[in-house]
């Protein structure tokens, strides 16, 4: 099956972290027989961010970046203006696909962002589009920027939804999306890329301390994410250091903070096997990658008590707490590497816990749909 996607949340070689989580996903279509064209429009920034030649790992599908004028999002006058960007996009997918002579039987765009802008670029070939549904919350944004008709009538154009969580599918129901056309496929993993790796060497290799406990953090440094509520709750934890990895707008400083950098996505497996525990106090998710590939670096897991990440943990190797309670994160952060025999045995549920997330096996269901639906 020739496969079309549409992703302006792509990694590059400039952004090298940025959508890893939609790459790891197209390398395995590609694994499993089909071929795969990726366009990833680009906005053209006036404050271009210096190129930093990173690769984000070997590509198997073909991608084209085609650059578009972004226009932000802003309302005026009951405009936004994200329609003007959306439209740019429009354009540079349409170019793409007959400059280069794209053929492709179906269309995955990830995120209802990409679906809007897939259903209008290849509305001419009469091809089926399937929409990816991450963040919950979203799903509300990508709201504001249409009217209710011409949202409900673009939703309605889309063959099916492939949603990360129970809780989106319910959104999409109350939206009038047929459940009958959304699978519900959690985020899964690559085991070949996130495995439990020696601690002691991992912590050599990238010049963390030996003789404290660790606990690490992947995100984005933003609020939602809560890693400035990691960095109060770890505050009074004697002989912790904190791994953040990751970038954002927040200014994350603190003693307890051992590394902080974003870095490309083979390095993150080595740096959570370096760790003791993985801590993500975030306001909201659809489907966390982050904490599935903590699970098969056999993490302990503290993190929000939501019912999106109620799906994937559960006591066993995970505390949940309210992401906003300093203390309720310190006392969870402390229970769990005040214990060695309890941290090990934690681990040993993630691992276990973790090979119900198989990114291989999620891949081959989502195409197993797409073939139903077509």
């Amino acid at each position: 099956m020739n496969i079309l996607v549409i992703s302006n949340n792509y990694p590059s070689e400039s952004m090298p972290s940025r959508g890893v989580f939609v790459y790891k996903l197209i390398q395995q279509f590609v694994k499993l027989g089909h071929q795969v064209s990726v366009i990833s429009p680009e906005g053209i920034s006036f404050n271009p961010k210096k190129n930093t030649k990173k690769s984000y790992g070997n590509e198997l599908a073909t991608v084209y970046r085609p650059k578009y004028l972004s226009a932000s999002a802003k309302n005026i006058f009951g405009f936004n203006t994200y329609r003007i960007g959306e439209q740019g996009q429009v354009w540079a997918v349409e170019r793409t696909i007959k400059e280069y002579k794209i053929e492709f039987d179906i269309v995955y765009a990830h995120f209802l962002s990409n679906t809007f802008i897939a259903l209008q670029a290849t509305s001419t070939y009469g091809k089926p589009v399937f929409a990816a549904v991450g963040e919950y919350n979203n799903i509300d944004v990508r709201r504001a920027y249409y009217s209710t008709n011409y949202y409900a009538k673009m939703l309605s154009r889309v063959t099916g939804f492939i949603a990360v969580s129970p809780q989106i599918v319910d959104k999409l129901v109350s939206l009038g999306v047929d459940e009958n056309k959304i699978s519900m496929k959690p985020n899964g993993v690559d085991f070949n890329l996130f495995f439990k790796q020696d601690k002691i060497e991992m912590r050599k290799k990238h010049g963390l301390p030996l003789d404290k406990r660790l606990a690490i953090f992947v995100g984005r440094f933003v609020e939602t994410k809560g890693p400035l509520k990691l960095l109060a709750a770890a505050e009074n934890i004697k002989n912790l250091g904190l791994i953040l990895v990751g970038s954002g707008e927040q200014q994350l400083e603190s003693e307890k903070i051992v590394f902080k950098n974003k870095v490309a996505s083979n390095v993150v497996p080595e740096l959570l096997s370096a760790a003791d525990v993985f801590v993500l106090p975030t306001h909201h998710e659809g489907s966390s990658n982050a904490i599935v590939e903590a699970m098969a670096c056999g993490l302990p897991i503290v993190s929000s008590d939501l019912p999106e990440i109620r799906v994937q943990c559960n006591d066993s190797f995970s505390i949940l707490v309210d992401p906003l309670n300093e203390e309720a994160i310190n006392i969870a952060i402390s229970a769990i590497l005040s214990n060695p025999e309890k941290t090990e045995e934690m681990s040993r549920y993630a691992l276990e816990n973790s090979k119900k997330f198989d990114i291989t096996k999620r891949a081959k269901d989502i195409l197993d749909f797409i073939t139903t639906m077509e």
